[in-house]
């Protein structure tokens, strides 16, 4: 016999652990990372590879004068241009930065950015406030630590006392 996905739920949920699952982070907020490192879309290229190297981070948000976003620049997009710009150096971040980056708010479910994330293959989604004002980052680093939490507790209530 073939259970149903709330019969699946109602079982899990009477096993020792379960209510501290259940109780597990909903929305981008819980998990976010709201310190963020930014940068002006009017630095260099150079300024931006001497920070990444300095500091141990994938995504750099880059914003205007007002602090509001403009784009996003990635590890791999740095990459791509060391690769295939032999005046790397000089290039202002305006110019290689992912202009209008797809972004989430902090009350969306966490599902929903995750499921973002895969359909656009990105690695981070910037928070963005609606008076669109920047408030963090959501990194694949902030999920992986997430599910690391959850998937112990599972595994705890799964083990034989």
């Amino acid at each position: 016999m073939t259970q149903t996905r709330d019969q699946e739920v109602l079982q899990f949920s009477s096993r020792a652990g379960a209510g501290e699952i259940l109780a597990g982070p909903l929305r981008v907020a819980e998990l976010m990372t709201s310190e963020t490192t930014s940068m002006s879309a009017d630095q260099t290229f150079g300024e931006l590879v001497t920070m990444m190297a300095n500091r141990s981070f994938h995504h750099v948000l880059v914003v205007d004068g007002d602090k509001n976003l403009c784009g996003v620049i990635s590890d791999r997009d740095v990459l791509r241009v060391l690769a295939r710009s032999p005046q790397w150096h000089s290039k202002q971040l305006s110019e290689i930065m992912t202009q209008e980056p797809v972004t989430t708010t902090p009350d969306m479910l966490i599902s929903a950015a995750v499921r973002e994330m895969l359909a656009k293959r990105i690695n981070c989604l910037p928070v963005v406030a609606a008076d669109g004002g920047l408030c963090g980052i959501l990194t694949s680093t902030d999920l992986l630590k997430a599910l690391e939490r959850l998937q112990t507790l599972i595994e705890k209530s799964k083990m034989p006392a």
